[in-house]
């Protein structure tokens, strides 16, 4: 899915630009990840300096950048993605001021199709991950540990990044046998809203399921945590194995298993070791969930959980949104589904064997309701007794305007008019209502009584073929798809002594990220930590 959206984003020619926050002061190598044999960008593989244990995720186009300083100091860096040979690269090879364009070899083993539809060592598919399930609490730490790591959430619209918030996250985790969102505590490191990219607040808004305005659609979104950072940390299902998390995964260790069909596709590679990709999916009426889960052949540890779900598109279905170039971009099949969200997880081996978090990228479509272009204000003059609509601009052809072209409702109930003018200015109408109409004399009566008040809540007005000049109809809203990411990449992991922590330096987790009351702990900063912002605009 993320490929198809930047897709013709491959031979971008790079620029250098200044980055926000504490890495301003810094300049940068640039390059992108490529894939050898089909030439496709290679999002989420993971970069890191060779015995530092710091690195990088690359973006969802492949792209990524590391600090000048590593080539100052001649260091190596290490390449490896799911699937892929791992690779390294002399940091003084790669050139100061462009993209530097690094090419990956598949690495696969390939199993026969006897293997494949049969067993592997008297295993099946579902018994492989049953075992790996089984194994997370030796597969991954169960004392404290820490992951500092790069965050940001961000939308794209039309093929551009906007509303990047990114930070600096240290997460300190009292280990797997704990409640992760209870217990766990974070330190911001550094947290900015990245304004190289644009600023769109009405996407920024809160879900709002009451009018409809920002939703998921087919999904509820819930956010017990306060910010998008929790919100993305419940969306971890290995490291919350034991409890609910989304549809149809629920809980790892008792639902998912028997909710999905698996099957195994073949022996791929991770980081030079033998890793099985498994293929599940499950389906019923509305929706349908599929990805794939890879698991270590030794030691049955789960590397990646790749899963997306998906809403069966029902016949005659009517698609809200209009804008046409987001269309089929995020995982539409023209006749039979759309992609709801998309979760990516992976974890690397590190310290003492065990499994640490590596990134975690959380997709999901909005459907924006965008507010009215050609705006209406319906007033009700008490003097004259008349309905009064001024707009924001002038009315295209308004000589084609007709009495039927206006409606106006009381409760649930059709209010008579006679006859419309226009003021002179062209940009308010005038509604003169059938005041003797029997059938809603009273409701006339009581609408224009002055001791009353006005009777706003229950009056709407509605129009019909009333355009300005470009074609906006006169207070519809239209729809609008748009593209939502949160994600984190780990940067160091690291196993951490028993100790005291400063609870004024800790994250406020029922607080947004941007509130003025967020601790930022900038002794972390001291460390080799930086953001990896991308490009603010994607040239197709």
């Amino acid at each position: 899915m993320e490929r198809n959206i930047f897709r013709n984003s491959f031979f971008l020619l790079f620029v250098l630009l200044s980055t926000s926050g504490f890495s301003q002061k810094e300049g940068f190598i640039f390059g992108q990840l490529v894939d050898a044999t089909q030439n496709e960008t290679i999002p989420f593989a993971s970069i890191r300096v060779k015995d530092k244990a710091l690195g990088v995720i690359t973006n969802i186009d492949g792209t990524f950048k590391i600090p000048m300083r590593f080539k100052d100091l001649g260091d190596i860096i290490e390449i490896s993605s799911m699937g892929f040979e791992t690779k390294e690269v002399l940091m003084e090879d790669l050139i100061e001021g462009e993209s530097n364009i690094i090419t990956l070899r598949p690495g696969l083993f390939q199993l026969s199709e006897a293997v494949v539809t049969a067993k592997i060592k008297g295993l099946t598919a579902k018994e492989i991950v049953r075992i790996a399930v089984k194994n997370i609490p030796q597969n991954y730490p169960e004392r404290r540990f820490e992951i500092v790591g790069y965050y940001r959430d961000y939308q794209v619209k039309n093929g551009n990044y906007i509303n990047l918030n990114e930070a600096i996250i240290n997460v300190l985790d009292p280990g797997f046998g704990t409640w992760d969102i209870l217990e766990s505590e974070y330190q911001l490191y550094s947290y900015t809203k990245n304004l190289d990219f644009e600023v769109d607040r009405f996407a920024g808004q809160p879900y709002d399921y009451r009018e409809q305005e920002k939703v998921i659609p087919g999904a509820v979104m819930r956010n017990d945590g306060g910010n998008e950072f929790i919100t993305l940390r419940l969306h971890d299902v290995i490291r919350n194995y034991g409890l609910k998390s989304f549809s149809f995964i629920d809980s790892l260790s008792t639902d998912f298993i028997e909710n999905h069909q698996f099957n195994i596709l073949r022996k791929t590679n991770y980081n030079k070791e033998r890793v099985y990709e498994i293929d599940l999916k499950y389906e019923n009426y509305g929706y349908r969930a599929e990805g794939k889960i890879f698991i270590n052949m030794n030691g049955f540890a789960i590397h990646k959980l790749d899963y997306a779900v998906f809403k069966r598109r029902q016949p005659l279905f009517t698609r809200v949104a209009e804008n046409h170039r987001e269309r089929f971009s995020d995982g539409f099949t023209k006749m039979n589904k759309e992609m709801l969200y998309h979760i990516q997880i992976e974890y690397a081996k590190g310290a003492g064997d065990q499994m640490f978090l590596n990134y975690i990228s959380f997709y999901n479509k909005i459907l924006l309701k965008r507010p009215a272009i050609f705006k209406s204000k319906p007033l009700i003059d008490l003097e004259d007794n008349t309905f009064k609509i001024r707009l924001n601009k002038f009315p295209a052809k308004p000589h084609r305007i007709k009495l039927r072209d206006f409606k106006v409702l009381y409760g649930n109930e059709s209010l008579p008019l006679r006859k419309f003018t226009f003021l002179e200015d062209e940009r308010t109408i005038i509604l003169y209502p059938h005041l003797k109409y029997k059938k809603t004399e009273d409701q006339y009566k009581y609408l224009f009584m002055p001791k009353k008040g006005l009777q706003i809540p229950n009056l709407k007005f509605t129009y019909r073929n009333i355009k300005d000049s470009l074609g906006n109809k006169l207070d519809e809203r239209k729809g609008e798809y748009i593209h939502q990411y949160r994600e984190f990449f780990a940067q160091e992991a690291k196993l951490r002594p028993k100790q005291e922590l400063d609870t004024l330096s800790l994250m406020q987790k029922v607080l947004p990220l941007d509130n003025v009351l967020q601790p930022i702990n900038k002794e972390g900063l001291k460390k080799e930590y930086w953001k990896n912002t991308p490009l603010p605009n994607l040239k197709k």
